[in-house]
């Protein structure tokens, strides 16, 4: 290091800074690659390991889940980063897709996040692409639509009605400024982000929507993950060359994070950023995903953040309460300020061997090595809310501590009643014989067998036994047949439509919510059936990574189907109800909500 001789103290510090840093990436890969190698359940006598157990043997009274990869035969042609990997974190750490019904025909369609072959010269052939579902086939209408984002390095997707005009708006998140595109209702968006005053420049990752203050309007937390800057703290030339297959540009600890942002809808089409005066700006947290839910079961939404390399946070609505919209700080007291590498967020009320308490529990998927966690929700004899961590109980920490998880969903594979669980795995880990590709990794498909989950994704199909350098993860009913697929995106790859074929004997009930969305995020569903346990989700809630699923909710009956009950209580407290027998589909509807007047 002579030649830092002679440079200012600040400098130096700066430099040190950065050598330290670049070591302690080193370790921290080397302990990654480790554990990943000696692990390799392909190279080793998967007796030996555990987790390769419990993973491998797939108990007999298993069903036959099966997926079938059909995204070209139903014309889906996406394929996600086209050209040479440059080895810098943004394009390793995308992307999402989303579904969203964007012509009122009862479809979903999708939306599929790119980012740019090349950074400084992106153009229309690697730009985000919407296809339109036409009864199980798709058609890319992108440039008819106007939602290309051709200039933009895309991370997530998600469709709101943002405006309360009854259509579905298209809010994209990137590396770079954001995008707003305002659905016109004629099968046209226009761009609106800067307008309406979403269009923050910052590295933005998932979001939330929901109606936090009940004044009918929807409101949208954006989370922000690095200040990602490659032209600040420089490594020195021979640190270069000694670590030059970790560059710093690939360490998250590397770079600060910037703060999230809380856009507060006025009602006339902008928004106001209201995140460090109510305190959930977060500025301390790498966050990745958010999903605003009614956590605690008072009928107000709060505010959970996935934070990358730094502590997860809960923050609890406490409006009911308060004169005013406000929020505490929960997340130690709770035992959810999780300190590992947060990802993909998902929400369900899972009961399995403790019976269901209508309240969310929480599964979020990790880097390697730190497994995924499952933490179950219990109201204390005080009345407040706990979270246990219960990954271990259901064998969903073991399975994955040689993966890096990504996406994720509570979905009902096989229709027998309980929520199964899809988790897209992906390495951020170089191939030893070819830096410029990630290390694939296999699909999770989680089988609730009510004590435990089971993957059978080695007996699931051709593509769901592969392995992939997975992302997004979005599930949806798109064909129309009962069941839930799922759309994955594949880093550097083509898109994954897995068509759920599985042959059960199970039926279910599929219900929509037709009210504002105001109403509708963060909406508590349960269904209720003679002697079955009540199966509660929570609308909007399951977040995924960078990923939106289908609107309507996919319950199954089991073999019988029999009768059923459906209670809804909307977002801003009010119950509705339906009641029916069999199989196929329910509308549960909601007036709009009325305007608070505070």
């Amino acid at each position: 290091m002579r030649h830092l001789k002679g440079v200012s103290k600040r400098v130096r510090k700066i430099w040190w800074s950065v050598v330290w840093t670049v070591l302690g990436l080193a370790a921290l890969s080397a302990v990654g690659i480790w554990i990943d190698r000696s692990r390799d359940t392909d190279l080793a006598d998967a007796s030996d390991s555990v987790s390769a157990s419990l993973r491998h043997v797939i108990p007999d009274d298993a069903p036959r889940v099966r997926f079938l990869d059909v995204a070209a035969a139903s014309g889906i042609d996406f394929f996600h980063g086209r050209g040479v990997r440059s080895r810098i974190l943004p394009e390793d750490t995308g992307s999402g897709v989303a579904w969203g019904d964007v012509d009122g025909d009862g479809d979903p369609d999708l939306y599929c996040v790119n980012i740019p072959a090349d950074p400084e010269r992106p153009s229309d052939a690697d730009s985000n692409r919407l296809y339109r579902n036409d009864g199980g086939r798709f058609v890319d209408i992108t440039d008819a639509a106007g939602v290309g984002d051709a200039g933009g390095f895309g991370m997530s997707a998600s469709f709101a009605d943002i405006d309360g005009d009854g259509d579905q708006d298209l809010y994209v998140t990137n590396w770079g400024p954001n995008r707003l595109f305002r659905n016109r209702g004629d099968g046209t968006f226009d761009e609106v982000g800067a307008a309406a005053g979403v269009d923050d420049p910052s590295w933005s990752a998932g979001v939330a929507w929901g109606d936090v203050d009940r004044d009918g309007d929807l409101d949208l937390y954006v989370c922000n993950y690095l200040d990602y800057d490659l032209s600040v703290g420089a490594v020195p030339t021979e640190m270069e060359t000694t670590w030059e297959e970790i560059p710093f540009a690939l360490n998250p600890n590397s770079f600060d994070s910037p703060p999230n942002r809380f856009y507060r809808n006025r009602g006339d089409g902008t928004f106001e950023e209201v995140a460090a005066e109510l305190g959930v700006d977060n500025s301390e947290g790498r966050s990745l995903a958010a999903t605003f839910c009614d956590l605690d079961g008072d009928g107000w939404l709060d505010l959970y953040v996935n934070n990358d390399v730094s502590a997860n946070a809960l923050f609890r609505n406490r409006s009911g309460e308060a004169s005013t919209l406000a929020f505490i700080d929960l997340s130690a007291m709770t035992g959810t300020a999780d300190p590992r590498g947060s990802m993909g967020l998902s929400v369900a009320d899972v009961g399995g061997r403790d019976e269901p308490d209508g309240l969310p529990d929480l599964f979020i998927t990790h880097w390697v090595a730190q497994e995924n966690a499952f933490y179950q929700s219990f109201r204390t004899s005080a009345g407040h809310i706990e979270y246990r961590d219960r990954t271990r109980r259901y064998r969903l920490g073991e399975i994955s501590t040689d993966t890096v998880g990504w996406g994720c969903a509570f979905v009902d594979f096989d229709l027998d009643g309980r929520f199964d669980l899809a988790v897209a795995n992906g390495s951020t880990l170089e191939l030893a014989d070819d830096p410029g590709r990630l290390k694939p990794e296999p699909l999770f498909l989680l089988w609730n067998r009510g004590e435990q989950f089971v993957d059978l994704s080695p007996n699931a199909g051709p593509v769901a036994a592969s392995k992939h350098v997975a992302r997004g993860l979005a599930a949806a009913d798109y064909d129309g047949d009962g069941d839930v697929d799922l759309a994955i995106t594949v880093n550097r790859g083509a898109l994954l439509l897995l068509r759920n074929d599985t042959a059960s004997a199970g039926r279910s009930l599929t219900v929509e919510l037709s009210a504002p969305d105001a109403l509708r995020f963060g909406a508590r569903v349960c269904v209720r059936r003679e002697a079955a346990v009540p199966q509660t989700r929570f609308a909007g809630c399951d977040v995924s990574y960078l990923s939106m699923h289908e609107r309507n909710l996919v319950f199954g009956l089991g073999a019988d189907g029999g009768a059923w009950e459906v209670e809804v209580q909307w977002a801003d407290g009010r119950m509705s109800r339906a009641e029916g027998k069999g199989s196929g589909r329910v509308v549960v509807t909601a007036e709009a909500p009325t305007r608070a007047t505070r």
